[in-house]
């Protein structure tokens, strides 16, 4: 009988104590993200091996993770604290709001602030698309 793979860790609310929901802020190279907790304390992680190996995954600026911290000791130097063992999508999201387990410091700010990108975006694109117009229209 053929032995059934291990079914994927859950990464739904309430997280075990050595992992935390972080918001991904900028890459810093070599597979490292510097990243912000809901408390916004800042820690450079890496991702871990087990996500490198997916080609098909693409992780960008304002993502969120679940992160796991390396184990600290007095001897323990560097940046490098912990290692992002999930990047989240809009169904988990969704799952952790739901739940009631999203935190107050990932709330609203982050969606208002994506939303207006989104419309210095589209008025930046009119501009241009007016500027062509008026190019055509002295040809």
């Amino acid at each position: 009988m053929p032995k059934r793979p291990p079914s994927p860790p859950s990464f739904s609310p309430p997280l075990p104590k050595d992992q935390y929901l972080v918001h991904l802020l900028s890459p810093q190279g070599s597979n490292n993200w510097l990243c912000e907790d809901p408390n916004a304390v800042e820690r450079l992680v890496e991702v871990s091996s087990k996500l490198r190996r997916i080609k098909s995954l693409i992780i960008m600026r304002g993502d969120f993770a679940i992160i796991s911290l390396f184990p600290s000791g007095p001897d323990k130097g560097g940046r490098l604290v912990g290692e992002i063992l999930h990047i989240m999508d809009k169904g988990d999201i969704k799952e952790w709001k739901k739940a009631g387990a999203w935190p107050e410091g990932f709330g609203e700010k982050l969606a208002s602030a994506s939303a207006q990108e989104i419309q210095q975006s589209d008025s930046e694109d009119e501009g241009d698309e007016d500027e062509q117009e008026e190019d055509e229209g002295h040809q």
